[in-house]
């Protein structure tokens, strides 16, 4: 329960706030915020779970709200806030603006700190391996375990420079923050992995960067992280964030995390990576074998090899579809499942030999004295194995699971390439296609607490779908709305009179640019937002000589650039217009006279275009559910909400919205979508 002591804490962080932050606007639905946050973490409302939804406009401060209520609380709790921003912006945002104001005008003393992945890190044992003057000789490279190839001299280059900039200290041992971070590849070669970390018994392990990171963030009250770091963190048992009962969760954003989730829920893996996999882990057995000088074993090559010909000759009939074969939802057919289950026995065999020479190698070293960079090499090799097999078996042991019709199917499919060798190469893919109860299990029901906020988190004016994605119970939790501080009545929405469907592409994209040509005023400032990118590149083709200022086009610019580009030309008093997809249509931020008018080409609907999506849609119709009203629509009106939020950014604000899809008003989904809009002015042309 809320004591007179928190209150009080709550009171006078608010209080600081005011004095501190500067242009502080007293909002009643920040102070709403406020309160129902606070209500539902400390559990004043009875047989409900301590999580709160909260739909909170821009201008409503939802940042100093969550922060006001929940560091308080945090600590009399004696539990972590975890805060969660679903992309970098916003992250940085959080860490460089609203905590450190946040410092001086809490009640509470904290320490705050940002975590990030561990393969954000370098291994400064294998960059040291790497670098040293021994490196470069063949033996290190001799059976490319370690590489697919030996490294070249500009490789070794990179490597030297960080080496030197890390001992120097003139490096944090981050990729981010390295001026010219190093190709992938070359990256994956030097950074911590969890399989092939020694943690504590490495002698580096007081220098190490990432440990030295994930100390601060275990001393820390405040944890700042993205979406996909605490979900990776989660299912991998909590490497770096601490237990999920020991935190209190903000999940700002919140309107991505199911679609993060997603992702985090697959597995994928392909043919050739199973064929170069069983040749690196008899390598690494023949190294171990050779410096213990065990006894020989058993090699699985020319079965693994015997086994993938099977397999991809028989993928090799299946009709692909743009390089992409879908299976049924009813199950993976008997001769696939068949011959993944003889590849799963095989790996499954040389794992559990790997794995015993592993432990022989682990034994030999603690008891004879090897050279430090052989045996941290092989170590590296045996570690960077050990991850191989285990997501080979469990992938392959997914493709042989019995579908539970009980249960939502898994999504399997197989993706075709060809190599640089013009070697066909085929990627076994596997994903779940609803990740509610997966959530449930590992964050609802143990967390502290959880606030998930964002702008738009309703659709059609309902939390249904949201609760529908990320297996929330509305009787269970706490939900709010809150109103726009923003004057939406001054804003025009119009509904442009057209012709054409969105349906029919070549006379809808004809009559937008038309429409574009009589409408752009060269004066102001315009965002035009497209579901396409092809829509967008015609009709910039179509118009662009016939407007009299300058036309900005995603893809000829990074969206930096561009909105660069944009404000200068409107703090020269030149007219300016942007052409954007899906990512202007969101977290763009034009105010004033940076922005006047708003057009959007159509509504964004989700066609299932992805196997997930295609799967989804499948499961939906085979239970007679209606795909389009319980994802398209729903999705449809939360995008066009977000589309529409780029045009008032600030209670002095206004202008127009104008969109060309006569959907509106000729589909009987129509209404809802207006309806579900802000308080504009809609006038149908």
């Amino acid at each position: 329960m809320l004591t007179p002591k928190l209150k009080q804490q709550i009171r006078s962080s608010f209080d600081g706030a005011k004095t501190q932050i500067s242009n502080f606007s007293n909002r009643s639905s920040q102070n709403k915020m406020i309160a129902e946050i606070s209500k539902t973490l400390m559990s004043e409302y009875p047989d409900t779970n301590p999580i709160i939804c909260v739909e909170a406009p821009t201008g409503t401060g939802k940042t100093m709200a969550y922060l006001v209520s929940c560091l308080p609380i945090a600590k009399s709790l004696k539990k972590k806030l975890v805060i969660a921003s679903a992309n970098v912006a916003l992250q940085e945002q959080i860490l460089n603006k609203d905590i450190v104001e946040a410092k001086k005008y809490s009640s509470v003393d904290f320490e705050f700190a940002l975590a990030k992945g561990r393969s954000r890190y370098v291994c400064i044992r294998n960059l040291i391996n790497l670098t040293e003057d021994n490196s470069s000789s063949t033996t290190l490279f001799e059976d490319a375990l370690l590489w697919d190839e030996k490294p070249t001299k500009n490789d070794l280059n990179n490597l030297y420079e960080m080496a030197e900039s890390y001992s120097s200290k003139s490096w944090s041992g981050e990729i981010d923050d390295l001026e010219s971070p190093p190709e992938n590849s070359l990256w994956q070669k030097v950074a911590c992995n969890r399989f092939t970390c020694n943690a504590k018994n490495c002698e580096f392990y007081n220098d190490c960067s990432f440990f030295n990171a994930r100390k601060k963030a275990s001393n820390s009250d405040v944890i700042i992280a993205n979406h996909d770091l605490v979900l990776a963190d989660i299912i991998n048992g909590n490497n770096v964030l601490p237990d999920v009962e020991e935190c209190i969760f903000i999940f700002d954003e919140a309107h991505h995390l199911s679609q993060k989730a997603l992702s985090h829920f697959s597995s994928g893996g392909s043919t050739e990576f199973m064929r170069t996999s069983i040749r690196q882990c008899q390598g690494s057995i023949d190294q171990i074998i050779k410096i213990t000088k065990s006894s020989a074993t058993k090699s699985y090559i020319e079965k693994v090899d015997e086994a993938l010909k099977e397999l991809t000759d028989f993928i090799s009939e299946l009709e692909f579809s743009d390089d992409i074969y879908l299976f049924p939802i009813d199950g993976i057919p008997n001769e696939i499942t068949n011959l993944t289950k003889q590849l799963f026995i095989l790996f499954n065999s040389a794992y559990n030999d790997f794995y015993e020479h592993k432990e022989k190698w682990e034994e030999y070293i603690k008891t004879n004295k090897i050279e430090q960079t052989t045996s941290d090499n092989i170590n590296n090799i045996v570690g960077q194995n050990n991850q191989n097999l285990s997501s080979i078996l469990s992938l392959l042991s997914t493709f042989n699971q019995i579908h539970d019709p009980e249960k939502p199917p898994l999504s399997n499919w197989i993706n075709r390439s060809r190599l640089a060798n013009k070697k066909i190469n085929y990627q076994l893919n596997s994903a779940k296609i609803d990740v509610s109860n997966s959530l449930n299990n590992m964050i609802w029901k143990k967390a502290t607490g959880v606030v998930l906020t964002s702008a738009t988190l309703t659709a059609l004016g309902s939390f249904n779908r949201l609760n529908q994605q990320l297996g929330l119970k509305s009787n269970e939790n706490q939900y709010l709305r809150l109103a726009s501080p923003f004057n939406h009545k001054s804003v025009e929405f119009n509904v442009a009179k057209i012709k054409s469907s969105p349906a029919n592409t070549f006379d809808h994209t004809q009559e937008v640019a038309l429409e574009l040509i009589k409408r752009i005023d060269s004066r102001s400032a315009s965002l035009v937002l497209f579901a396409s990118n092809n829509q967008m590149q015609e009709v910039a083709d179509l118009i662009e000589k016939s407007i009299d200022c300058e036309l900005l086009i995603q893809g000829e610019y990074s969206k930096k650039i561009i909105l660069e580009k944009h404000i200068e030309n409107r703090k020269n008093n030149k007219g300016s217009i942007i052409f954007g997809l899906d990512s202007f249509a969101e977290g763009v931020d034009l105010k004033g006279d940076n922005l006047n008018h708003v057009f959007i080409s159509k509504l964004r609907f989700s066609v299932p275009t992805s196997p997930i999506e295609m799967t989804t849609q499948s499961y939906l119709e085979s239970m007679n559910r209606n795909s389009f009203m319980e994802i398209s629509l729903p999705d449809a009106s939360l995008r066009l909400i977000q589309a529409c939020g780029r045009l008032i950014r600030t209670e002095t604000d206004s202008g127009t919205i104008t969109i060309f899809d006569n959907r509106l008003v000729s589909k009987f989904y129509g209404k809802a979508l207006l309806n579900a809009l802000p308080d504009f002015k809609i006038i149908i042309e």
